[in-house]
């Protein structure tokens, strides 16, 4: 017989006689390989292909063909009727074409209103396919049917045979099918037929016949809506032929875009999964090493029946590794069908917590073969290492005598401790600077190796200390000083999994920080803030103040420079250039234009670079009685009095420098045949109310009408502001309240334009908050069932101390509890270098992530160390109390 199979044969009757410490080890192992193999499956299931995400954009369309500049010029349903005769004229021959009406649009039910993206197409053709999932009924096939979205069905209360209110004018509509995006569950969206969608969706705000928009109202979306043409086939536009506005996109150049997109975004979730686990294995690894290096000492005398048997040091090794080889086979195996059947009915539900339809389970082979390497290999790897320890005194194994630990080599201790110390204080500082996580991961466990060195030399002096301490305690210590490798070894893995959980914890709190910190109110937290392109009636905002559960809604007029003579009729029919205030924003924006604020991408990089919350600062006019409201506290008698005298009312003082507002707008006499447009500005005394304002639509500036007419300056006859104070109530103004206030503004307003928000705070900072918590439960979990696992099987190697004090008359209980002591020291041991070591490396990772500190997730940090040595404690006790009866036994 071979010595592998001897080897192989010993193993397993060593697992089968230690039945109980086996299952243990494969138990360790297996839970965390469970969640890798759940998680991972998971993620595959979760993971939407690049064909199902092109097939939700533009369905089986080969090429999609647009014009905007038609579209502008005849107009929607124009453009819908002579769109495919324009474009046959460009092609020189027909090509099939399908349209799709794109643009936002209002549904209403039951007196509320919630505003959604539009769609006019048809369902049932071949070339749309793939674009929405079909929850229920059927798609629209003629004028007066919609489809709507799960969203909007729960939002307002209605389903399939409701009638709907569409558009601004509310076009009576039949539900009859509820449709969901695959990928966003909660996006609002609503589908009607091509002809009834150009129709709803052509319906704009009066604005004069093109006046122009700017100022106040041209940070707002309005979306005109948009034509596009899908065709099953590939089509290309003359190769340079006049092609009259027509541009077009193809299939393989949405395939482009989503590659690009995953490039820029990461490979996703698969190697976050892969790599925790990978983590989270080699901590198990660290546990098993300890474990095994137990199982050596522990077996110490069959291992030395096998040497006098004439067994040499390999066979003894390969003997320990095959246990460890055995563990791993089968903690692999459970783990791999219990992770997969744990999958399968998490993915309804959390394929519903993330808002999205997921296909059937789906496994990926690389992530899987990794794991079970993993799972296979760690044990085996761990029993190896530990094995070494079978090269030992050979009669001392014979007689059963516990043999004392080597001790170091005290001229290596100092240059091992400073080479990890100062390699593990290097490897910090570069993953600081370089936002490098995996440098700071190592450079961090660098440091508890360094410092664990470091303890198993002063450990010893340590343990002779604590004479004042109680009697218990005070054992515990110094039992724990005999065997300094072994305590080291096993404080060690507590330590490193506390350092992992840490910096995980200080990495999620400043990231809810930041989520918190970049987020820009609209208004303050509860309120509400309307922009409406026409002033609705009193009696309309009574209502609107009912509808929000609010006692009064703010009307707010804008401040515009008045029109010219020539253009005096137009004042009820169109809006022009408002005020805007001179700060931050337009001074970083000045050389890109003769009206600051004119490119989207400029203003955003010019609010990042400045800190200022918005690059809109209209001049607003408030009736002196409500400017408290918009405080939001009483007016002091300095505010009053500047506002009666005619002063400007500023909220922060980056917008009046020295007390002087400086404002500026497009000229009303400016030519509009492309010439650049002009400006007119004016200055206003100004009295500061507030240093800093950090919301994104509230004004920023009040004047009264002794102030406007200090400015030389009108309210705006169209566009307004209205703004809803929070609500003295707890949960401020619901979804349901908002969706009232808005059919009650709509219902005024008809087809003019309005954006209704309400501030609910950032919503990344709540999921970012949810994952913390769930973390610290998890490593709560984790460490106090690692703890007790570790602790269970190393307490056997106190028997001997155990045994001399059954031998002086200790009884039972005092047993136990002497080997609790020992198991809280050594598992407190690990967790006071594991917290000391994240508080030294959570400046690193806060670092490279960019984000601010937090105090808050280390009192979930300090929860699950308690958590840890309580359940080190109880471990200790409860195997110190079968090390005990096991004692008894062998006295009688």
């Amino acid at each position: 017989m071979s010595a592998g199979r001897v080897a192989l044969r010993l193993a397993s009757r060593s697992l089968t006689r230690n039945r109980r410490r086996a299952l243990l080890m494969v138990a360790v192992l297996a839970v965390p390989l469970a969640v890798g193999f759940a998680l991972s499956t998971l993620r595959s299931t979760s993971v939407f292909s690049q064909e199902r995400l092109v097939s939700r954009l533009i369905g089986q369309s080969q090429t999609v063909l647009l014009n905007p500049e038609l579209v502008s010029e005849q107009g929607v349903q124009q453009t819908l009727t002579i769109g495919p005769t324009r474009l046959a004229a460009v092609l020189g021959r027909s090509a099939a074409v399908f349209p799709e009406v794109t643009g936002p649009l209002a549904v209403s039910s039951q007196g509320r209103q919630a505003l959604a993206d539009g769609f006019g197409l048809d369902l049932g053709a071949p070339v749309h396919q793939g674009r929405f999932e079909l929850h229920q009924g059927r798609a629209p096939r003629r004028d007066g049917e919609v489809a709507i979205s799960r969203a909007v069905a729960e939002r307002l209360g209605t389903g399939i045979g409701f009638e709907v209110g569409l558009g601004g004018g509310n076009s009576p509509a039949e539900v009859t099918g509820i449709l969901v995006d695959v990928t966003d569950t909660t996006r609002q969206f609503a589908v009607t037929t091509p002809a009834e969608g150009a129709r709803l969706m052509s319906e704009r705000p009066a604005d004069g016949g093109g006046g122009r928009r700017s100022g106040a109202a041209a940070g707002w979306d309005q979306r005109p809506a948009q034509i596009n043409w899908h065709s099953p086939e590939r089509v290309e536009l003359p190769a340079g032929a006049k092609t009259d506005g027509w541009r077009l996109e193809t299939r393989a150049e949405a395939f482009r875009l989503y590659r690009q997109q995953a490039e820029m975004g990461g490979e996703g979730s698969g190697p976050l999964i892969l790599g925790v686990t990978v983590l989270v294995v080699v901590e198990i690894g660290l546990v098993l090493g300890a474990a095994y290096a137990i199982v050596v000492r522990s077996s110490r005398r069959e291992l030395g029946l096998l040497a006098v048997a004439g067994a040499g040091p390999g066979l003894r090794r390969l003997v320990i590794t095959c246990q460890g080889l055995f563990v791993g086979v089968v903690a692999t195996f459970v783990a791999g069908v219990v992770g997969v059947l744990t999958a399968w009915p998490l993915v309804p539900v959390l394929a519903a917590r993330s808002y999205q339809v997921w296909g059937p389970l789906r496994l990926d082979l690389l992530p899987l073969l990794a794991l079970v390497g993993l799972g296979v290999m760690t044990p085996a790897v761990a029993a190896w290492v530990a094995s070494r320890g079978v090269r030992g005194d050979l009669v001392a194994a014979l007689r059963g005598v516990d043999q004392v630990e080597p001790q170091l080599r005290r001229r290596s201790v100092p240059a091992a401790v400073f080479a990890f110390l100062a390699g593990g204080t290097v490897s910090l500082l570069g993953g600081a600077a370089l936002g490098a996580l995996p440098m700071v991961l190592v450079g961090a466990l660098a440091l508890v190796v360094g410092v664990g060195m470091l303890l198993r030399v002063v450990l010893p002096v340590l343990a002779r200390g604590g004479r004042r301490w109680r009697l218990l305690p005070r054992l515990g210590l110094r039992i724990t000083g005999r065997s300094p490798g072994r305590a080291v070894a096993l404080g060690m893995v507590v330590a490193s999994l506390t350092l992992v959980g840490g910096l995980v914890l200080a990495a999620m709190g400043g990231l809810t920080e930041q989520a918190k910190n970049t987020h820009v109110p609209v208004s303050p937290p509860g309120s509400a803030f309307v922009f409406a392109s026409r002033t609705p009636q009193p009696t309309t905002l009574r209502a609107m103040a009912e509808a929000l559960g609010v006692d009064r809604v703010v009307r707010l007029g804008i401040a515009s420079p008045p029109l010219p003579p020539r253009q005096q009729g137009m004042d009820r029919l169109s809006s022009w250039g408002h005020y805007q205030a001179l700060g931050p924003v337009t001074e970083c924006l000045a050389g890109r234009g003769p009206i600051p604020g004119s490119e989207p991408l400029d203003q955003e990089r010019c609010r990042l670079a400045t800190g200022f919350p918005t690059p809109n600062t209209p001049v607003a006019v408030i009736d002196g009685a409500q400017v408290d409201l918009v405080l939001g506290r009483a007016v002091s008698s300095e505010e009053r009095q500047a506002l009666a005298e005619g002063r400007a009312l500023v909220l922060d003082d980056r917008l009046a420098p020295g007390g002087v507002l400086t404002v500026q707008a497009p000229d009303p006499a400016s030519p509009t045949n492309g010439a650049p447009a002009r400006t007119v500005s004016a200055t206003l005394p100004a009295f500061v109310a507030r240093s800093r304002s950090a919301y994104g639509h509230l004004p920023m500036v009040y004047v009264t009408q002794e102030g406007l007419d200090r400015l030389g300056a009108v309210v705006q006859p169209n566009d307004v502001f209205l703004f809803a104070p929070a609500p003295a109530r707890e949960g401020g103004i619901s979804p349901e309240q908002e969706d009232r206030a808005r059919a009650v503004l709509s219902a005024d307003i008809g087809a003019g334009f309005f954006r209704l928000d309400v501030e609910r705070g950032p919503r990344a900072a709540e999921v970012y908050r949810a994952s913390t918590v769930a973390i610290i439960a998890l490593l709560t979990l984790v460490s106090a069932t690692l703890a007790f696992v570790t602790v269970s099987l190393s307490t056997r190697e106190i028997r001997p101390e155990l045994s001399a004090m059954a031998a002086v008359g200790a009884d039972r209980r005092f047993r136990s509890w002497l080997s609790g002591s020992h198991a809280g020291t050594v598992t407190a041991l690990g967790v006071g270098v594991g917290v000391a070591v994240t508080v030294a490396a959570t400046p690193a990772v806060l670092a490279a992530l960019k984000v601010s500190w937090t105090p808050w997730p280390w009192v979930g940090l300090l929860v699950a160390a308690v958590v840890a040595v309580a359940a080190a404690v109880l471990a200790g006790n409860v195997a110190g109390a079968r090390i005990g009866t096991v004692l008894r036994r062998a006295e009688r």
